[in-house]
């Protein structure tokens, strides 16, 4: 609500008054201007990038490798060649050592190519490995900031952070941001960077 006088006879006017009806002098409104600033963002509040940890990361293809170990002993028991028992193992685990091991370097330069950068309104999510993207996401679109800790994950120290927005639905909803070290602690963090 504006309160305006006429500028005459100094008379209390109604908001839609385009004359005063004490006097009848024409009133003149004062131009309202919606002053919008800017805000400059461009520094940022926290950094966080996921953190590659070698024995989290072979927990899954040790299990891949002792889980066919076991399930093919009974195989092994029924071939009463020895070496072809030593070959066909040698053969698998041999490819699936490998491929543990490709798989682990790609990872690796995964998680050295991703980065969440927050600032005083945005995150900004770069993911830089075999292709580059880049994604912005202001934090009035963020609805709800939920953290994650599996067993293993809490042995390690580290968790996953899930960032969820108005823009997108399901389960896979949002920005995920996996093995965060301190996961805790960031989480925290993020909340009061993002005010939700």
């Amino acid at each position: 609500m504006i309160i305006v006088y006429c500028e005459k006879c100094g008379y209390l006017l109604d908001d839609s008054a385009k004359f005063c009806p004490n006097c009848g002098n024409s009133v003149a409104r004062p131009q309202i201007t919606a002053m919008t600033e800017e805000i400059t963002d461009t520094e940022i509040q926290l950094i966080i990038r996921p953190v590659f940890k070698l024995g989290y990361q072979c927990m899954v293809p040790l299990f891949v490798l002792l889980f066919f170990l076991i399930t093919s002993i009974p195989t092994f028991i029924y071939i009463n060649n020895f070496q072809i028992i030593c070959m066909i193992g040698g053969m698998f685990y041999g490819f699936m050592l490998f491929g543990s091991a490709i798989m682990l370097i790609i990872n690796k330069k995964k998680y050295d190519g991703t980065c969440y950068d927050f600032y005083k309104t945005k995150v900004i999510y770069r993911y830089d490995f075999l292709n580059f993207s880049e994604k912005e996401v202001k934090y009035k679109h963020i609805k709800e900031v939920t953290m994650r800790q599996s067993v293993i994950q809490k042995y390690f120290n580290i968790g996953d952070i899930i960032l969820f927005t108005n823009a997108e639905a399901g389960y896979h909803n949002g920005i995920y941001i996996h093995d965060v070290e301190n996961v805790q602690q960031v989480y925290k963090d993020i909340k009061s960077i993002i005010g939700v």
